[in-house]
């Protein structure tokens, strides 16, 4: 099979950004797949050439198999400035993208929790690095690890894909935002409506 791109960064390490470079350069990239998080064999991966964000962390030695020849991008930030932004992940970010039970489970599978918890991320957060660094560790040219702290370089990107260098000013995608009133609300709703009335009437009564 042909092979792809693979963005393999953490959420909350320019993996939007990331994405939105791969278009520019012209491939047909698609950011976070819930697709695979509800079927790790689904055939949507090949209906791309690049593929960013979550489920891929818990994925890419499976697609590595499936897809020989693709390249993967692990993107980073500083360890503070990314439990930083986690925080608002966990706290604010559940209610911007009305998180259900599927992805409260899918960060409990990568991170080992469900809501912020600082000493946890941080474990994770190293033992991630290490993961993905050791499983490249003898083939570093398919692996670019971009930091964004400085804004991800573009022409390491083009370098590393073998493409022509582009004027590609780095963007800064999905920057944190206050949810509304409203998305908390909608939150809440599909939050409570997913557990059984009657198992929450049976657990007040216990």
């Amino acid at each position: 099979m042909k092979g792809k791109v693979f963005g393999i960064g953490l959420s909350r390490t320019g993996t939007t950004s990331l994405h939105t470079i791969l278009e520019t350069l012209g491939y047909k990239s698609i950011h976070y797949i819930d697709e695979l998080l509800k079927d790790p064999d689904s055939t949507i991966v090949d209906e791309y050439d690049a593929l960013v964000d979550g489920p891929l962390p818990l994925l890419y030695p499976q697609l590595d198999v499936k897809y020989p020849g693709s390249k993967f991008i692990l993107t980073t930030r500083s360890k503070e400035a990314w439990l930083d932004s986690m925080k608002w992940f966990f706290e604010e970010g559940k209610y911007v993208w009305c998180w259900e039970s599927i992805e409260r489970d899918y960060n409990l599978r990568l991170y080992g929790t469900k809501k912020f918890d600082r000493a946890i991320l941080e474990k994770q957060y190293d033992a991630y690095q290490e993961k993905v660094l050791d499983y490249f560790r003898n083939r570093p040219g398919d692996l670019l690890v971009a930091p964004i702290d400085q804004g991800i370089s573009v022409d390491d990107i083009c370098d590393f894909l073998q493409k022509p260098r582009v004027a590609v000013v780095f963007p800064h995608a999905n920057k944190r935002r206050k949810p509304s009133l409203l998305a908390r609300l909608k939150y809440h709703i599909k939050e409570d409506l997913a557990v059984p009335l009657m198992r929450r009437f049976i657990g007040n009564y216990h």
